[in-house]
């Protein structure tokens, strides 16, 4: 009959859920309300501390602009790459210098084929001999006449009068100068080649050096290319010179202390402020390792935190850390979990009563 009792009162009781949440959470002895994030903000550069626009308790953002150094130097520093970078940029743009060199090597080009038509005029000219041969036979003619008339003379005296001889005789003479005029005009069509051949030589020499200056040319683009790049890099760089002047947060929180204050000089790395994130905090404790069955990272944690006015704050978190090192004189082990404290209810530092829910899973 008391067995039977006995099962009742345990049925009872795991109806309630007495035992069987008993049974599915662990509590965690000493829990410590403790801070998740902080951090030390440092000047990432040398130089007087220009500006601080936060002060101990204000709320900063991820990323905010929370305070500089004296960065007159540093923004001149990119105005004067940004104008270096501009220039550079018109260089690259700037198709003349290529345009005319090619225009002046088809200008060089159209001359040298003007000068090879020249010297084919020429060496037609040098290799004809029409001239000379339609001379010859003339003068060889009219010395046929003349010698005709001569001996015609010597036998009938009264045949052929003197004014007839002469005459033939200066058709002679001038035949014999037609034939030095046309060899005259074959040696300066000779000379004339000549002449042309070495026009057509520095033609070639013209257009190789114009070939050279539109390769200078376009080597040149190239160069203003990797120019452009090179102080592209340096208005990035002097861009991040300006950056390091700026003191950013380096998470959401709240200014905690200060260490510097305005117009102090400050060294690189040398700390200016900390800032400690409220808006999720860390609560963490000991658990019996002999209750930790698996894996209860995630699990739901209940937490209620007593506050020095006697309220008390109950919040709902998830286990983040399990220590894999068990204490060999308790056999406990070291348990966190994360909490959010949107209202900043929960402080750091404050004890807490916190238990997790091994059959639950947090979001």
């Amino acid at each position: 009959m008391k067995c039977l009792i006995g099962l009742a009162v345990l049925l009872a009781m795991s109806n309630d859920g007495f035992l069987s949440d008993a049974a599915e959470s662990i509590p965690v002895q000493s829990a410590l309300v403790r801070v998740l994030d902080e951090a030390e903000v440092p000047a990432r550069d040398a130089g007087v501390l220009a500006e601080l626009s936060v002060r101990a308790g204000d709320q900063v953002k991820l990323g905010q602009i929370i305070g500089h150094l004296d960065d007159d130097d540093a923004k001149v520093a990119v105005s004067r790459a940004e104008l270096e970078l501009a220039i550079t940029e018109r260089q690259v743009k700037n198709t003349l210098p290529v345009r005319t060199a090619e225009a002046l090597l088809r200008e060089a080009e159209q001359d040298r084929n003007q000068a090879e038509l020249s010297l084919r005029i020429a060496v037609r000219k040098a290799g004809n001999d029409v001239a000379v041969r339609h001379a010859t036979k003339s003068r060889d003619a009219s010395k046929a006449d003349f010698e005709r008339a001569v001996q015609s003379r010597k036998t009938f005296a009264a045949s052929v009068s003197q004014q007839e001889l002469d005459r033939l005789r200066l058709i002679v003479e001038r035949g014999d100068l037609e034939i030095e005029k046309a060899e005259f005009d074959r040696e300066l069509s000779e000379l004339q080649k000549k002449i042309e051949d070495a026009t057509i030589s520095e033609h070639d020499q013209a257009i190789d050096r114009l070939m050279i200056g539109v390769e200078q040319a376009k080597e040149q683009k190239e160069v203003d290319a990797l120019t452009r790049d090179l102080k592209t890099r340096a208005v990035e760089q002097s861009q991040l010179q300006l950056r390091r002047r700026h003191i950013r947060s380096p998470l959401d929180g709240v200014v905690v202390e200060m260490f510097r204050q305005r117009g102090e000089w400050v060294e690189p790395g040398q700390r200016v402020l900390r800032i400690m994130r409220l808006d999720r905090l860390r609560v963490e404790g000991f658990v019996d390792s002999r209750r930790v069955r698996g894996d209860l990272r995630g699990a739901t944690v209940k937490v209620r935190v007593s506050e020095t006015d006697g309220e008390t704050v109950d919040v709902v978190g998830k286990v983040t850390f399990v220590s894999p090192e068990v204490d060999p004189v308790n056999h406990q082990v070291r348990v966190w979990a994360e909490v959010d404290n949107p209202e900043f209810v929960l402080r750091p530092g404050l004890a807490a009563e916190m238990t997790i829910e091994v059959g639950k899973r947090a979001k």
